[in-house]
């Protein structure tokens, strides 16, 4: 009979969790724990319709939960701190089993015995929380509060404290450490997995983008002293885990409180203090120059209004706030710049190493035997003025006069060591906690930052210069919802939305290119928010300009879970959707024009005569000429804006079998869209007998008797095949529809102090 019971509610789960996926929802992985376990008489037997009071000590809040008939209780999604359970039931004193810390993610159990005796006595029992965790499979390692807010961490980036864990290793450019540096700070490959392929959430919501070929990258990074902990899951059995390929690591932010508490800091880094590079040591740099200042502050505590509203056990408010300013060298480009003398036209320094340097004239080239061209020098390798083109000397204006003095030949007379990139960031984190009752819970929390810098400034003028932006806002609400002592609703929605802006030197937007000397036509039809320097590129020299684009991405999510205690089950089941969006609108230099020069035109005597080493001089030369070898030029911007959404649900139970032994058994199923472009402007493949419209003007046209080796007839067949036009589907690709996940753990209890852990699981990374 109890069999039955058990498959027809899991049927039950099962059909809801359906019902669920049919509206786009998601639950994301949870960073709250829970609180469950038996209660029994003195002679051991089970005791339902036990009251459970669970109440978190430093809210004040209440959870009622109340044993089902197999004597077992439980208290779901609870913020991590420390609880206190408080028992009472007729005929037996009132238990309070005080000091239980609760961790992210973390499932105690806290199984309870009654006394005989009348409720008004008590028995209180203060103790250490379990150290062993006997209800799941599943293994992690927790990060507490005490280590987030103790352990040193590279300018306050709190995703380095993920390789605590073991299993996790860090596979990126460990220099680029920074809280906004999206790709790098998430390297981490969890236990075999890929690098870049691991969940992160926050509050249980998505907190990475997914991009470069599936990569993911964090969309937002909560300020360290914002950390109430975090866990790190590396082995996890839960049929709830999803959208990732094994490792998923859980932030909780902190909450409010019913004291009122906060923080302050500043940090400053200064060069005196810090040791020099150990290659830098080596090659006898000196120690570059750099500046950090990080400072911030949180506060948290209960919503209070005098004489209007007290919230204290019921409303809760935290904020944070960070600020970065960070300045640090970077890269020194080309170290090399056109001397005054060659901006001039005199390039004889060049010549005294060697003939190799000769600097011919492209305009008296002329055709000789073997069908190659010659041309004559000039006279003391000195280009007259009557050369030179204006629009050259125009640009060469732009171009700093040499640091040093460099090699004999010219180069790395501009080193620039302390180059310096500027950064400038700053954070926002607001959360609202509400309690309606013993039975509602909600909360809000709206995070944003905003990232500034300027780097790759080599001429110290608007022709040369980056500036790298970028913008993440992030939003979660979330209701849970008791709707008996034995079932639980929880829905949740979460949005996160992360810019990547890029351009040249903000000095150059908007740049009139006819000062330069280009005609008005052509600049004219440069789109005006494209407007810059041009890209101007001599061999062997630093160049100008460079491109630009805005690039936002975003990923949505919604969900609901079902959990339903019955005898020793404890199910659950939930449906999910996840969009993800990208869009890019990229202006690159080419739509200003990109010019590139070496030695095609400069050297000789013939037009295959070896060039100058590095074409030095000869680049300059050509430059000063007004001879590009190559230039490109884009009528129109290559723009687009792409979505993959995901489906999913889940059923699993956790079965009490026994005292010592605990089965997780769950299936999950996934399903994702094939990526698709909003405005059908991608290829989804090539048919080769496609015939093209302009077929009969160009076989009109076509004229066999120019040559006997061209054939009689010509046909235009073949053509690129776009998603969603002429009968093609919309998505890029296709997807499996039988991405079925069964998951399964045990946990059994050999001893007291020896629990040992099992399981096998399968899991789906997403390709969009």
């Amino acid at each position: 009979m109890k069999v039955s019971l058990y498959h027809k509610l899991f049927a039950a789960v099962a059909v809801g969790a359906a019902l669920l996926f049919c509206q786009p929802s998601l639950l994301a992985q949870d960073p709250r724990g829970s609180i469950i376990g038996k209660v029994t008489d003195p002679s051991g037997a089970i005791v339902p319709g036990v009251s459970v009071q669970v109440i978190n000590k430093a809210m004040g809040t209440r959870l009622t939960a109340q044993t089902n008939e197999a004597g077992i209780y439980q208290a779901l999604f609870l913020i991590p701190g420390t609880y206190q359970i408080v028992v009472e039931h007729p005929g037996f004193k009132k238990i309070v089993r005080d000091g239980l810390e609760l961790r992210v993610n973390d499932r105690l159990e806290v199984n309870l015995t009654l006394e005989l005796g009348a409720v008004d006595q008590s028995v209180t029992v203060v103790g250490e929380t379990p150290l062993l965790n006997t209800a799941t499979a599943s293994i992690g390692t927790v990060v507490d509060s005490r280590r987030v807010a103790d352990l040193p961490v590279s300018y306050g980036n709190p995703y380095e404290l993920i390789g605590l864990a073991t299993g996790a290793s860090f596979t990126r450019d460990p220099r680029l450490d920074r809280p906004f540096e999206p790709t790098h700070i998430v390297g981490y490959t969890i236990d075999g997995t890929r690098a870049n392929r691991s969940e992160i959430t926050l509050d249980g919501a998505p907190a990475t983008s997914v991009a470069n070929a599936g990569e993911v990258t964090a969309s937002y990074v909560p300020p360290v002293d914002a950390i109430q902990e975090f866990k790190v899951q590396t082995a996890t059995f839960d049929a709830e885990m999803g959208n990732t390929e094994g490792g998923v690591t859980n932030i909780s932010i902190k909450s409010g409180t019913n004291e009122l508490h906060g923080t302050a800091y500043y940090n400053r880094m200064l060069p005196e203090m810090s040791a020099n590079d150990y290659f830098a040591n080596a090659t006898s740099q000196a120690r570059g120059d750099f500046s950090y200042k990080r400072w911030g502050g949180t506060l948290g505590g209960p919503v209070y209004i005098p004489k209007t509203y007290d919230g204290r056990n019921r409303t809760f408010f935290f904020f944070a706030y960070e600020g970065i300013k960070d300045s640090r060298p970077r890269n020194n480009g080309t170290p090399t710049v056109p001397t005054e003398e060659m901006k001039q036209g005199d390039f004889s320094r060049l010549l005294a190493i060697g003939s190799q340097y000769q600097i011919y004239n492209p305009f008296t080239r002329r055709a000789v035997a073997g069908g190659r061209y010659q041309a004559d020098p000039f006279p003391g390798n000195i280009i007259p003025p009557q050369y030179f083109n204006p629009v050259a000397v125009n640009i060469l204006k732009y171009y700093p006069k040499p640091l040093q003095q460099g090699n004999a030949d010219g180069t790395s007379n501009y080193l620039q060591p302390n180059l310096q990139e500027t950064a400038d960031y700053v954070t926002y984190t607001g959360r609202l906690d509400q309690n309606i009752g013993n039975k509602q819970r909600l909360f809000l929390r709206v995070s944003y930052y905003d990232r500034d810098s300027f780097y790759n400034d080599y001429f110290h003028n608007l022709a040369t210069g980056n500036f790298f932006q970028f913008i993440s806002r992030s939003a979660v609400l979330d209701h849970v919802y008791t709707l008996s002592p034995t079932m639980v609703l929880n829905l949740r929605g979460g949005f996160n939305r992360f810019i990547r802006v890029t351009e040249g030197n903000p000095e150059a937007k908007g740049f009139d290119i006819t000062t330069l000397g280009f005609p008005k036509a052509y600049a004219d039809s440069v789109p005006p928010v494209a407007r810059q320097f041009p890209r101007i590129e001599p061999t062997g020299y630093q160049g100008t300009g460079v491109g630009s684009e805005f690039r936002p991405t975003e990923v949505g999510s919604l969900g609901g879970n079902f959990s339903k205690s019955q005898g020793a089950h404890m199910i659950k089941g939930g449906a999910e959707w996840r969009a993800y969006r990208e869009q890019s609108v990229p202006y690159g230099n080419d739509q200003v024009g990109r010019f590139i020069f070496d030695a095609t035109y400069t050297r000789g005597p013939l037009d295959n005569s070896p060039t100058a080493p590095g074409s030095l001089g000869q680049s300059v030369a050509a430059l000063l000429l007004g001879l590009p070898s190559g230039s490109s030029y884009a009528a129109r911007v290559d723009s687009y804006a792409e979505q993959s959404t995901g489906w999913g649900f889940f059923i699993h139970d956790d079965w009490k079998v026994s005292r010592k032994l605990t089965l997780n058994i769950g299936l999950r199923w996934e399903f994702e869209n094939p990526m698709t472009e909003r405005f059908n402007r991608s290829v989804r493949g090539f048919d080769f007998n496609y015939v093209q419209p302009f077929q009969a003007d160009v076989q009109a046209a076509y004229n066999p008797s120019l040559s006997p080796l061209l054939p009689p007839q010509i046909y235009t067949r073949g053509g690129l095949l776009f998603a969603g036009v002429d009968g093609q589907p919309r998505g890029l690709y296709n997807t499996p529809k039988r991405n079925l996940m069964p998951r399964f753990g045990f946990a059994y209890q050999l001893n007291k102090d020896t629990v040992l852990r099992g399981g096998y699981g399968i899991f789906y990374g997403f390709l969009g």
